[in-house]
């Protein structure tokens, strides 16, 4: 820069403004510089050492817990990281998504990420990953259920002077005991299609699954609504059959899902923890000839477009508002709130009229 100075016939400071605040330069003065620049192969100040000067990177870092791919691939995805791009548009953020495959390079990632705040979506859990976002001291907000080492422990009340973290999810206890309590209507032969309990999570049919054991919050709390409305209902947790997905993919989960409907006894109703998966068991229900639902009552997770097409009965959530909240929250945008909202969206996938017989 001091070269460019010299060569320019200017200050330092003036070649500085001409790179980082033009508007305070002359246009005659501006292209003086620019001139200079060009003759010594000059490109203006280096941005890694500019953030480290200024101790911000003026960057957002995402962590996606099931990989980039999906972050592009599942339209739920999509839709909340448009939340945190518009928030980082609006006030001139980049946005860094860091992947945290499950491998021994997840906290390296995480720790040099040059972002100044953190947003986790997807598989939230304890562990050397979330360890290492929080040891940052900087912001963090994680969408979805709080992981077990941030719920305060029996008669202890949150730290409120904590306030680098931020937990923005619906209460899917709750959506999920509504869901079930209209799927498993009438049932006989209740089953549920989940996401993966554990981070060693192989797809598998376990019936009626321990929920305290299940390692990612999200789908301990939507089993747990699950668990708790099949008590209501009477319907005995260890009949119930629950069929764990690797990932949330139709196509990968398609085997598991045809061993499930095509069982001896198969499910005459299944709740799914996303439309995703729930559109998977329409599409084999559809080839075997079944009626939805006078043979099976099937219900989804996301209220997404092709769940209105399908006429699937879904959870309906605004991701994109839920990213929306994150990016705010981790900008010093927007303070504590009420939980995001959340509602049960009845269609003709679960409007079976008989009722369950002892």
């Amino acid at each position: 820069m001091t070269d460019v100075a010299r060569e320019a016939g200017v200050s330092v400071m003036t070649v500085s403004y001409v790179f980082s605040r033009p508007q305070r330069v002359s246009p005659g003065v501006r292209e003086l510089v620019a001139q200079a620049a060009r003759r010594l192969n000059y490109h203006g100040p280096d941005p890694a050492a500019r953030s480290l000067a200024r101790g911000r990177s003026n960057s957002v870092g995402v962590v996606v817990g099931e990989g980039l791919t999906y972050a592009f691939d599942d339209l739920e995805s999509t839709r909340f990281l448009v939340g945190v791009a518009a928030v980082c548009v609006e006030y001139q953020q980049n946005m860094v998504l860091i992947p945290a495959a499950g491998d021994i390079g997840d906290v390296s990632r995480v720790r040099e990420a040059a972002v100044d705040s953190y947003i986790l979506w997807t598989g939230v859990r304890d562990g050397p990953v979330l360890d290492a976002i929080i040891a940052t001291g900087k912001p963090v907000a994680i969408q979805g259920p709080a992981p077990d080492s941030l719920q305060p422990g029996p008669g202890q009340a949150a730290d409120p002077e904590d306030r680098r973290i931020q937990v923005v999810t619906p209460d899917d206890r709750a959506a999920a005991s509504a869901v079930t309590s209209v799927t498993f209507a009438g049932t006989r032969a209740p089953a549920v299609v989940s996401f993966a309990l554990t981070p060693e999570s192989s797809p598998r049919i376990v019936r009626g699954p321990s929920v305290s054991k299940v390692a990612f919050a999200s789908a301990r709390e939507r089993l747990r609504g699950i668990q708790q409305q099949c008590r209501r209902m009477r319907i005995p947790w260890n009949e119930v059959r629950v069929a764990v997905v690797a990932r949330n993919n139709r196509q990968d989960a398609r085997a598991l899902l045809e061993e499930l409907v095509d069982d001896p006894a198969p499910p005459d109703a299944i709740v799914a923890m996303s439309d995703e998966l729930a559109l998977g068991v329409l599409d084999i229900i559809d080839q075997r000839g079944w009626r939805v639902p006078g043979d099976v009552t099937v219900s989804g997770w996301d209220d997404s477009p092709a769940a209105a097409h399908h006429h699937l009965t879904s959870v309906h959530q605004s991701l994109e508002e839920q990213g929306t909240l994150c990016a705010l929250f981790v900008l010093g945008r927007e303070g504590q709130r009420e939980p995001p909202a959340w509602t049960l969206v009845e269609r003709g996938s679960t409007h079976r009229r008989r009722s369950r017989t002892a």
